[in-house]
């Protein structure tokens, strides 16, 4: 099981992963209404706080490494397919999300979307018998159940 800050920095859905640097975000909106009355005033109300929502970026490397220097294992390729597992799994479903400001909370996946960094280094890797996996950089957003 992944442990945060020996090898991961958050959990989702049981498994760790390393997010990119500044990309860790936290909204909550609050609840709110504002109405014209017939009398022509403004009427505000305020329910107080909303859901949390949680947007980052999910670093999924090749070559990843934990807190203590040794490599995590996992390939780029194989943090990334899970991750999607999690997101097309997910329907009508909480997940765990688990980080080191907020403790566990269940959580719905939101939005997922992918990017590779350097898809023309892949392929030339690929070409001279480098590693099959690729490297993704996945933004995710979540929203508390």
């Amino acid at each position: 099981m992944a442990t945060i800050g020996v090898d991961c920095e958050m959990l989702l859905d049981g498994c760790g992963y390393f997010l990119k640097p500044g990309s860790y975000q936290m909204q909550q909106p609050r609840v709110r209404s504002a109405t014209t009355r017939a009398d022509g005033a403004l009427s505000y109300v305020d329910l107080g706080p909303g859901k949390r929502r949680w947007q980052m970026v999910v670093l999924c490397l090749n070559d990843l490494q934990r807190y203590d220097g040794r490599p995590t294992g996992l390939a780029g390729q194989a943090y990334r397919d899970t991750l999607r597992a999690s997101y097309t799994g997910s329907l009508g479903s909480t997940l765990s999300f688990v980080d080191p400001l907020n403790g566990s909370v269940a959580v719905h996946f939101d939005s997922y979307s992918e990017r590779i960094p350097d898809l023309h280094s892949q392929v030339i890797a690929l070409a001279t018998g480098g590693s099959l996996a690729a490297s993704y950089e996945v933004s995710i957003e979540l929203v508390e159940a």
